[in-house]
């Protein structure tokens, strides 16, 4: 009974709903939309959503960018704020 309750209160954990947002300066965005715009940006390039297979993001608000890596070769930036 103690095994199940502690899968149950881990699986909880995994299962909350988290939002992550980048504060600089009196500007703010939320993660989620910085990399759906990365999507957006890979995609209007021509391709497809299925060849994405990986996906690194490196957020530099002093430049206000996001640039981007998909699959070890696709490279961009979109706008952070």
């Amino acid at each position: 009974m103690e095994k199940e309750m502690e899968k149950t209160a881990e699986q909880a954990v995994n299962e909350i709903e988290t939002e992550v947002i980048l504060q600089y300066r009196e500007y703010e965005v939320n993660m989620d939309d910085v990399t759906n715009r990365v999507k957006a940006h890979y995609l209007a390039k021509g391709y497809k959503e299925e060849s994405l297979e990986n996906m690194q993001i490196y957020v530099k608000p002093e430049d206000f960018t996001a640039y981007y890596v998909i699959n070890d070769s696709v490279v961009g930036k979109v706008n952070l704020f």
